[in-house]
């Protein structure tokens, strides 16, 4: 049986995972804002910039990590909290179940990246980057011309794997500089995918195995 309350601490980033009647499974990105006895709050997942609207008594999961492992358990919506940042209390889990980290493995991976994303004007801007690793949860970008992405900022990523096209919504996690061995300066930016769909995700963990088997057999990994 795990603690709760010492595996999850108050602005720890979560993923809520909602299952549709159809059976499709949505995770969107969140974080933990309280921790109580019996209740936590967490801010309220968003769709399309808008929050997401949840019946009380809605179940889901939340998913949560660390450097050990990966969590995961159920949990129901006791009340919507409308506010500035609006949030969501959800009741207190009776079990916690650890998986695997599979989906949060990361490989080298090099491919061609469309990124959009909306200025402070409303206008779409639309260019092609490089991906220099991808995992379930995200992906590495290297853009060689600056591109105002500060961290938060949410962005869209469109990209071909197992021959299909992924077109995933992400928000801007770090921003970071690097000079090259040819002394070029280039930036990378962390990219953390929300509101992604378990059949795309399948196809990037997919790809995430099969290019590890790759790299083992060529004694890089």
């Amino acid at each position: 049986m795990y603690d709760l309350k010492k595996l999850l601490k108050i602005n720890q980033l979560i993923q809520i995972e909602v299952i549709s009647k159809t059976g499709e499974s949505v995770r969107y990105a969140s974080r933990i804002e309280n921790i109580i006895e019996n209740f936590l709050t967490l801010v309220a997942p968003m769709k399309e910039r808008q929050p997401l609207v949840l019946t009380p008594g809605t179940p889901f999961n939340i998913w949560f990590w660390n450097k050990e492992a990966v969590y995961v358990f159920r949990t129901y919506l006791r009340e919507n909290v409308e506010a500035t940042v609006p949030r969501i209390i959800v009741t207190y889990p009776e079990t916690i179940k650890r998986v695997q980290k599979r989906e949060f493995v990361r490989v080298g991976l090099v491919m061609e990246v469309l990124l959009s994303y909306f200025n402070p004007l409303g206008e779409e801007e639309v260019f092609y980057c490089k991906a220099r690793d991808i995992s379930g949860g995200g992906m590495m970008l290297v853009l060689n011309t600056y591109v105002p992405l500060r961290k938060g900022c949410k962005i869209s990523v469109q990209f071909l794997l197992q021959q299909t096209l992924l077109n995933i919504p992400g928000v801007i996690v770090w921003n970071e500089w690097e000079l090259d061995s040819a002394g070029i300066e280039r930036n990378l930016i962390g990219v953390q995918f929300t509101d992604i769909t378990e059949k795309d995700r399948k196809i990037i963990i997919k790809t995430v195995y099969q290019r590890q088997i790759e790299l083992k057999r060529k004694g890089l990994l």
